[in-house]
């Protein structure tokens, strides 16, 4: 496909001014077309293979804007805050905010859906990437929304997805996951400490943690554990093998 309609091309022109894309003027309107196309319309002319260049080019994005900007956090937290703005939940989110569902192009009757609107807008930066092979102008787009919502996750510990950074780091270390023990204190609903929980890894507690739920319970034992394992890991790492 190489030809836009006019009417679509007077869309995108609509979308690029309502969401302030950068540089817009050496936009490539075909790829912009394609990330705000599903496969349910065209099955080869979609956002697919966009997003998936855009899943990574966000998730560098996203690192080096909060290492910029919160460089007296520890590592563990970055990565927690990190994994929470790269969601799908939370780029979706992003995605209403910059009025993208009504023109993401899907089949008729089709529901769009939060897994939809996050990987167009994945698709989306990709091609703000391929104009320059550069964070430049995904970064100018997207660091504002992204500080906002990294202040606002720091500010709510439980918002942070520590299990998924300590995941990482064992996985990153050895092919063993870590292994959580959770228990109910308390059978009243809404008891804080209703829920405490214990992670293990090489059969050994490295954190505690209690919450109103499981989840969050489990949540606060990987933050408690993630530095201490973190330092010991990296230790292990580095030194030398006999």
């Amino acid at each position: 496909m190489t030809d836009i309609p006019p009417f679509r091309q007077r869309q995108l022109e609509q979308w690029v001014q309502k969401s302030a894309l950068p540089a817009a003027a050496v936009l490539n309107w075909v790829h912009l077309d394609q990330a705000l196309t599903h496969k349910s319309v065209d099955a080869a002319y979609n956002y697919e293979q966009l997003e998936l260049l855009g899943d990574a080019v966000l998730r560098l994005a996203a690192t080096e804007c909060l290492q910029e900007n919160f460089p007296n956090a520890s590592v563990g937290e970055l990565s927690a805050v990190r994994s929470v703005l790269i969601s799908d939940r939370t780029l979706a989110q992003l995605a209403q905010q910059l009025d993208l569902a009504p023109y993401l192009a899907v089949a008729p009757g089709m529901t769009v859906g939060p897994t939809h609107l996050a990987d167009a807008l994945e698709a989306v930066v990709a091609v703000l990437y391929l104009e320059t092979h550069t964070l430049g102008s995904v970064r100018a787009w997207l660091d504002d929304a992204l500080l906002r919502l990294a202040a606002a996750v720091r500010q709510d510990p439980a918002r942070q997805n520590y299990k998924v950074a300590l995941q990482e780091l064992t996985q990153a270390h050895s092919k063993t996951l870590p292994l959580y023990r959770t228990v109910e204190q308390q059978p009243v609903d809404g008891d804080p400490q209703r829920y405490a929980s214990t992670v293990w890894f090489r059969e050994t507690c490295w954190g505690s943690g209690h919450g109103s739920t499981k989840k969050q319970a489990e949540q606060a034992a990987a933050a408690a554990a993630y530095d201490r394992l973190r330092q010991t890991l990296t230790h292990e790492s580095s030194a030398p093998s006999h």
